[in-house]
Protein backbone atom coordinates (compact mmCIF):
# COMPACT_ATOMS: atom_id res chain seq x y z
CA UNK A 1 0.00 0.00 0.00
CA UNK A 2 1.54 3.46 -1.09
CA UNK A 3 1.78 6.25 1.25
CA UNK A 4 -0.74 8.10 -0.20
CA UNK A 5 -3.14 5.52 0.47
CA UNK A 6 -2.43 5.12 3.84
CA UNK A 7 -2.83 8.70 4.08
CA UNK A 8 -6.63 8.04 2.86
CA UNK A 9 -7.22 4.95 4.56
CA UNK A 10 -5.22 5.25 7.62
CA UNK A 11 -2.25 2.97 8.41
CA UNK A 12 -2.91 -0.07 10.94
CA UNK A 13 -1.26 0.47 13.77
CA UNK A 14 -2.21 -3.31 15.19
CA UNK A 15 0.30 -5.80 15.93
CA UNK A 16 0.11 -9.29 14.09
CA UNK A 17 1.63 -12.28 15.72
CA UNK A 18 5.40 -12.77 14.77
CA UNK A 19 5.48 -9.38 12.40
CA UNK A 20 7.29 -6.59 12.81
CA UNK A 21 5.52 -3.40 14.30
CA UNK A 22 4.52 -0.82 11.70
CA UNK A 23 6.56 2.45 11.80
CA UNK A 24 5.27 6.24 11.44
CA UNK A 25 7.62 7.72 8.94
CA UNK A 26 8.34 11.80 8.45
CA UNK A 27 10.33 13.32 6.22
CA UNK A 28 11.20 16.99 7.18
CA UNK A 29 12.30 19.68 4.74
CA UNK A 30 14.30 22.90 6.22
CA UNK A 31 15.57 25.74 5.14
CA UNK A 32 18.37 25.92 7.48
CA UNK A 33 22.06 23.47 7.39
CA UNK A 34 22.62 23.39 10.71
CA UNK A 35 20.40 24.12 13.72
CA UNK A 36 17.33 22.84 12.40
CA UNK A 37 18.59 19.36 11.04
CA UNK A 38 20.19 18.73 14.28
CA UNK A 39 17.65 19.63 16.48
CA UNK A 40 15.32 17.05 14.60
CA UNK A 41 18.56 14.75 14.55
CA UNK A 42 18.56 15.06 18.78
CA UNK A 43 14.75 14.31 18.65
CA UNK A 44 14.63 11.28 16.49
CA UNK A 45 17.45 10.02 18.81
CA UNK A 46 15.44 10.27 22.14
CA UNK A 47 14.76 5.95 23.08
CA UNK A 48 10.87 6.78 23.70
CA UNK A 49 10.80 7.70 19.52
CA UNK A 50 11.94 4.14 18.23
CA UNK A 51 9.26 3.58 16.46
CA UNK A 52 9.57 6.69 14.21
CA UNK A 53 11.50 7.08 11.22
CA UNK A 54 12.61 10.76 10.33
CA UNK A 55 14.64 12.10 7.36
CA UNK A 56 15.41 15.30 6.91
CA UNK A 57 15.82 16.92 3.52
CA UNK A 58 17.96 20.01 3.89
CA UNK A 59 17.50 22.59 0.95
CA UNK A 60 19.81 25.10 -0.37
CA UNK A 61 21.12 27.64 2.19
CA UNK A 62 18.20 30.54 2.30
CA UNK A 63 15.48 27.99 0.71
CA UNK A 64 11.96 30.17 0.76
CA UNK A 65 8.71 28.66 2.69
CA UNK A 66 7.52 28.23 -0.78
CA UNK A 67 9.93 26.38 -2.03
CA UNK A 68 10.37 23.82 0.91
CA UNK A 69 6.53 23.54 0.45
CA UNK A 70 7.18 23.00 -3.13
CA UNK A 71 9.66 20.50 -2.59
CA UNK A 72 7.43 18.75 -0.30
CA UNK A 73 4.67 18.60 -2.46
CA UNK A 74 6.40 17.44 -5.42
CA UNK A 75 7.95 14.22 -3.34
CA UNK A 76 4.01 13.67 -2.00
CA UNK A 77 3.28 12.81 -5.24
CA UNK A 78 6.27 10.52 -6.13
CA UNK A 79 5.48 6.91 -5.82
CA UNK A 80 8.39 5.38 -4.78
CA UNK A 81 7.81 7.51 -1.75
CA UNK A 82 6.89 5.48 1.57
CA UNK A 83 6.18 8.71 3.68
CA UNK A 84 3.28 9.17 5.99
CA UNK A 85 4.03 12.75 7.26
CA UNK A 86 5.47 15.48 5.03
CA UNK A 87 7.00 18.50 7.26
CA UNK A 88 8.17 22.06 6.69
CA UNK A 89 10.28 23.69 9.29
CA UNK A 90 10.87 27.86 8.34
CA UNK A 91 10.95 30.99 9.28
CA UNK A 92 9.25 33.99 8.73
CA UNK A 93 11.95 36.39 9.49
CA UNK A 94 11.95 40.27 10.46
CA UNK A 95 12.50 42.61 9.69
CA UNK A 96 12.25 41.50 6.01
CA UNK A 97 9.85 38.50 5.98
CA UNK A 98 10.17 36.11 3.47
CA UNK A 99 8.10 36.29 0.20
CA UNK A 100 5.03 34.28 -0.42
CA UNK A 101 4.34 33.17 3.07
CA UNK A 102 0.70 33.04 2.72
CA UNK A 103 0.92 30.96 -0.81
CA UNK A 104 2.72 28.72 0.85
CA UNK A 105 0.71 28.21 3.75
CA UNK A 106 -2.12 27.49 1.77
CA UNK A 107 -0.53 25.10 -0.83
CA UNK A 108 0.68 23.03 2.21
CA UNK A 109 -2.68 23.05 3.13
CA UNK A 110 -3.89 21.90 -0.03
CA UNK A 111 -1.95 19.24 -0.34
CA UNK A 112 -1.54 17.94 2.86
CA UNK A 113 2.06 18.85 4.17
CA UNK A 114 2.64 20.55 7.37
CA UNK A 115 4.38 23.64 8.83
CA UNK A 116 6.46 24.22 11.51
CA UNK A 117 6.42 28.07 11.52
CA UNK A 118 8.84 30.38 13.86
CA UNK A 119 8.55 33.99 14.12
CA UNK A 120 10.54 35.13 13.56
CA UNK A 121 12.75 32.87 13.38
CA UNK A 122 13.78 29.11 14.83
CA UNK A 123 15.78 30.69 17.71
CA UNK A 124 12.40 31.80 19.38
CA UNK A 125 11.60 27.69 19.54
CA UNK A 126 15.42 27.27 21.33
CA UNK A 127 13.77 29.94 23.58
CA UNK A 128 10.72 28.76 24.68
CA UNK A 129 12.74 25.52 26.51
CA UNK A 130 14.49 27.66 29.15
CA UNK A 131 11.90 30.69 29.57
CA UNK A 132 8.55 32.17 28.07
CA UNK A 133 9.44 35.41 26.12
CA UNK A 134 6.45 37.58 24.86
CA UNK A 135 8.21 40.37 23.39
CA UNK A 136 8.66 41.29 19.90
CA UNK A 137 12.00 40.53 18.32
CA UNK A 138 13.49 41.02 15.30
CA UNK A 139 15.71 38.34 13.77
CA UNK A 140 19.04 38.96 14.93
CA UNK A 141 17.38 39.85 18.63
CA UNK A 142 16.37 36.51 19.14
CA UNK A 143 19.65 34.99 17.49
CA UNK A 144 21.42 37.02 20.17
CA UNK A 145 18.95 36.17 22.77
CA UNK A 146 19.66 32.51 22.64
CA UNK A 147 23.24 32.88 22.40
CA UNK A 148 23.15 34.53 25.27
CA UNK A 149 20.90 31.91 26.88
CA UNK A 150 22.68 28.62 26.29
CA UNK A 151 26.03 30.31 25.21
CA UNK A 152 26.00 28.81 21.42
CA UNK A 153 27.74 30.56 19.16
CA UNK A 154 24.23 30.54 17.29
CA UNK A 155 25.41 28.15 14.56
CA UNK A 156 24.74 24.36 15.94
CA UNK A 157 22.94 23.24 19.37
CA UNK A 158 23.53 20.36 22.28
CA UNK A 159 20.69 18.65 21.11
CA UNK A 160 21.15 16.26 24.76
CA UNK A 161 20.71 19.06 26.65
CA UNK A 162 17.83 20.47 24.55
CA UNK A 163 15.81 17.04 24.19
CA UNK A 164 15.54 17.44 28.62
CA UNK A 165 14.07 20.54 28.24
CA UNK A 166 11.19 19.86 25.39
CA UNK A 167 8.23 19.55 27.76
CA UNK A 168 8.76 23.20 28.73
CA UNK A 169 9.05 24.11 25.01
CA UNK A 170 5.57 23.10 24.51
CA UNK A 171 4.21 24.49 27.46
CA UNK A 172 5.47 27.65 26.27
CA UNK A 173 4.13 27.40 22.88
CA UNK A 174 0.76 26.55 23.82
CA UNK A 175 0.84 29.45 26.25
CA UNK A 176 2.23 32.07 23.41
CA UNK A 177 -0.52 30.36 20.77
CA UNK A 178 -3.21 31.34 23.22
CA UNK A 179 -2.10 34.65 24.39
CA UNK A 180 -2.23 35.46 20.74
CA UNK A 181 -5.77 34.06 20.20
CA UNK A 182 -6.91 35.96 23.01
CA UNK A 183 -5.38 39.39 21.26
CA UNK A 184 -6.51 38.48 18.37
CA UNK A 185 -2.92 38.37 16.86
CA UNK A 186 -2.74 36.45 13.41
CA UNK A 187 0.07 35.09 11.18
CA UNK A 188 2.38 36.90 10.22
CA UNK A 189 1.99 39.16 12.98
CA UNK A 190 2.49 36.48 15.90
CA UNK A 191 5.32 37.56 17.42
CA UNK A 192 6.93 35.86 18.55
CA UNK A 193 5.37 32.13 18.03
CA UNK A 194 6.66 28.66 16.94
CA UNK A 195 4.41 25.82 15.71
CA UNK A 196 7.50 23.28 15.85
CA UNK A 197 5.54 22.10 19.33
CA UNK A 198 2.98 20.60 16.87
CA UNK A 199 5.68 18.86 14.81
CA UNK A 200 7.28 17.27 18.35
CA UNK A 201 3.71 16.30 19.73
CA UNK A 202 3.15 14.51 16.34
CA UNK A 203 6.15 12.71 16.17
CA UNK A 204 5.12 11.77 20.34
CA UNK A 205 1.69 10.46 19.19
CA UNK A 206 2.74 8.53 16.71
CA UNK A 207 5.65 6.80 18.34
CA UNK A 208 3.13 5.90 21.62
CA UNK A 209 0.63 4.41 18.51
CA UNK A 210 3.65 2.18 17.64
CA UNK A 211 4.29 1.42 20.82
CA UNK A 212 0.88 0.27 21.86
CA UNK A 213 0.70 -1.90 18.81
Amino acid sequence: MSARDRGRRGKSLKRSTGTTPVRSTFRVYTEGVSTEPEYVDALKRMPELAGVSVNVVIEEAGATPMHLVESACADKRRADLDIDFYWCVFDVEFPQRHPHLDRARQKARDNGVYLAISNPCFEVWLIMHHRRHSGHLSTDDAVRLRCEIDGSDGKHLDGASYMKLADKAVRHAQAMRKKHQRDGTEFPDDNPSSSVDEFVTQIREMAKSVANQ
